[in-house]
């Protein structure tokens, strides 16, 4: 699917699956980097995806109130509009281009913010959205604005905001990006593994009383937190 324009965003008609399906939302846009550097894990991120669809689908509740969103950057492009988990079909990311991060972030909050709006008016209540963003560099354009607008969103309250990145990523940006929840630092491109855990940590959110505290788990299995 070919990337909207960012400044113009338009809300979609609302597909079927806001009648088929009442069940309250717990939307997650993984915020992909595929640009060239990624080429050599890009097999392991597309495994990770398919894992993350059949862990979930272990859960008749979660694969009917997780919906799945992937943005990828290099270049900035939606490659899956929200879907929840049972009518998800993981795609096959490839890998080339810039890291243009700060594009990415901003294109992201855009398709939360219409999201919000669709379920709004389907009367769909949801849990508070998450961006789960996976790196293995450093921003090749303007971040900080960005930056700006996702941790004023994290400050509301209206977003959960997750950084990842492999031993070559800028964790200090991503640092900035996740204030105050510290980056992950991916060890071994255990991405199997990192994908096992969000699917796992969706789960009992899925089922949790609205906007009350997120436990997670340590990423032990798969990664470090860089404080």
């Amino acid at each position: 699917m070919a990337r909207k324009d960012a400044d113009f965003p338009e809300l979609e008609p609302l597909g079927e699956d806001m009648f088929l399906n009442a069940e309250r939302r717990c939307p997650v846009v993984l915020l992909q980097d595929t640009s060239g550097s990624m080429k050599g894990d890009i097999a392991r991120v597309n495994e990770g995806l398919r894992l993350l669809r059949d862990d979930l689908m272990s859960d008749r509740l979660a694969s009917q109130r997780v919906e799945i969103a992937i943005v990828s950057f290099g270049p900035v492009e939606l490659i899956q509009d929200f879907v929840t988990v049972d009518r998800w079909v993981p795609p096959r990311l490839g890998a080339d281009g810039p890291t243009p991060m700060g594009e990415a972030m901003r294109f992201a909050l855009q398709q939360i913010r219409l999201r919000k709006r669709a379920y709004r008016e389907a009367g769909i209540p949801y849990y508070r959205p998450w961006i789960w963003l996976v790196t293995d560099g450093e921003p090749t354009d303007q971040w900080q604005d960005a930056r700006n607008e996702i941790q004023d969103e994290v400050k509301a309250g209206g977003l959960e905001m997750f950084t990842i990145g492999t031993d070559s990523a800028n964790m200090d940006v991503l640092r900035a990006i996740s204030a105050p929840r510290p980056p992950v630092m991916l060890r071994e491109a255990k991405y199997r593994e990192m994908f096992v855990w969000l699917s796992q940590s969706l789960k009992p959110v899925s089922k949790a009383a609205p906007g009350s505290e997120l436990k997670l788990s340590p990423p032990s299995a798969w990664g470090d937190i860089v404080t």
